[in-house]
């Protein structure tokens, strides 16, 4: 579920979600729920290859190898070698802002930090570090990804919207936090 915080509009990319407020860093911008779409791998694999080329576009693969594809605007979060937010290590399913992100500003991840993508594109993010091609062939960077031990009391100073609504799949992470009080 993204933030009711954001908004969608066009770039030179395509489309990309945009913060209609400030946040701060450890916001929950993105938490998976129970209407994404979720597609076990081997059924993604034994999709034909037009099928899978439409997937690709707006979706990642999670650390349990299930396809998600977001229902909501998340899936126009966009690539950025210098991202502003990304995923715990602890937790695949989620994104937290990286650092305070300004109202207006486009949200963005760098893809390398997901378990796994599909998609192969030109990168055009204007980086000094820009990788130039952001393939699927990448390995996964899991140094990207915040570490709970890190960010988690963060998280838990302040409060977010997303963890109010309660779905069977942010359940583990609710755990997560909630161990990190105890």
């Amino acid at each position: 579920m993204t933030h009711p915080d954001t908004f969608v509009k066009s770039t030179h990319k395509g489309f990309g979600l945009f913060a209609g407020r400030d946040f701060k860093r450890g916001e929950i911008l993105w938490l998976i729920d129970d209407y994404d779409v979720k597609i076990p791998l081997h059924e993604y694999n034994n999709l034909d290859r037009e099928q899978r080329r439409k997937l690709d576009i707006y979706t990642y693969m999670d650390f349990q190898y299930r396809v998600i594809v977001p229902w909501d605007d998340g899936k126009y979060v966009n690539h950025s070698c210098e991202p502003n937010c990304t995923g715990l290590s602890q937790f695949d399913n989620l994104t937290v802002a990286l650092r305070d992100i300004k109202e207006g500003e486009e949200i963005v991840e760098d893809y390398t930090s997901y378990f796994a993508h599909f998609e192969t594109f030109n990168c055009e993010c204007g980086s000094k570090n820009c990788c130039g091609v952001v393939s699927s062939e990448l390995p996964y960077q899991a140094h990207l990804r915040l570490n709970l031990s890190v960010i988690g009391s963060v998280i838990n100073s302040m409060n977010q919207y997303l963890l109010g609504i309660k779905t069977k799949e942010n359940a583990d992470l609710t755990v997560l936090l909630s161990n990190l009080v105890e």
